[in-house]
């Protein structure tokens, strides 16, 4: 056999075996590090200025868009955080419906979608999220008690952060995941992780609907099912079957709103906010 074959073939050495995993282990924590936000992220390129936006100052610099929809029988106001490649104003028609269906609606944009400045992060999102929080409780002076948050798939991650650092009301997730490194790998196996959900839904202990398509190719269901189950909070789930990550209100729209109505009737009664 010719030796430099047989050099190739020959079997590693625990050493070399451990050289060479470090290597690849090393190039993986590189990747992550540089492209988990070019991979992540993904703005729609939408950027309409809607009737009634306002412009908030974000803790970190960014000016961020968002939309408040007052509804003057509403006792709750939904804030709510999509999913990746939507943005504020492609879900107009959503918060409307938040508010035909009894709610009050918030959305806003992450860093570097719609109007909002600066680039899509992790630290961007939490930064988004707060400015939106601040201006309902600060400058609408609206309870947080009265504040129910609801996440979509990515807005998953600065909702259940927020829901873990500030009093709110409630919590809605759709398509949550435990973590985003944690639906590439399955387990973690890196240093840090983003949008850690696992690390920090037991710290949240407000009602809970989450809602997850049985057949989601995006956020496998039993990521969203394992989130449920770790929830010690008084929780209520909605699983979608043969609906996929972007089909759930196309399979079962009415049960959808079924859902949602009959979570907010769980919620304490209390007077409209305005």
């Amino acid at each position: 056999m010719n030796p430099k074959l047989k050099a190739f073939l020959r079997f590693p050495t625990p050493v070399r075996f451990a050289r060479t995993l470090g290597i690849y282990y090393l190039g993986l924590v590189v990747f992550a590090a540089f492209f988990t936000n070019r991979m992540l992220f993904h703005p729609p390129g939408l950027r309409d200025q809607l009737l009634n936006q306002v412009t908030l100052r974000a803790f970190d610099g960014n000016d961020i868009t968002a939309l408040y929809l007052l509804n003057p029988k509403a006792a709750y106001v939904v804030l709510f955080s999509y999913g990746n490649g939507e943005c504020l104003e492609a879900n107009e028609d959503f918060l409307h419906q938040m508010v035909l269906h009894g709610w009050a609606a918030c959305g806003y944009d992450y860093p570097g979608y719609g109007l909002s400045t600066g680039h899509p992060s992790e630290a961007g999102c939490y930064a988004a999220i707060n400015a939106a929080y601040d201006y309902l409780t600060q400058v609408l002076h609206i309870p947080p008690e009265r504040i129910v948050l609801y996440g979509r798939s990515v807005g998953t991650g600065p909702t259940v952060d927020l829901a873990s650092k500030r009093p709110i009301g409630g919590l809605m997730l759709e398509g949550a995941y435990l973590s985003i490194y944690r639906v590439v790998t399955h387990y973690r196996i890196l240093p840090w992780d983003v949008f850690n959900n696992f690390a920090k839904i037991s710290s949240i202990h407000v009602p809970l609907l989450s809602i997850h398509a049985q057949n989601d190719h995006v956020i496998p269901f039993w990521q969203g099912q394992e989130l449920y189950d770790t929830y010690t909070g008084p929780k209520t789930h909605f699983w979608v079957p043969n609906a996929d990550h972007n089909t759930i209100t196309q399979v079962a729209w009415d049960d959808y709103w079924k859902a949602i109505d009959k979570f907010q009737q769980s919620l304490p009664v209390l007077p409209p906010l305005n």
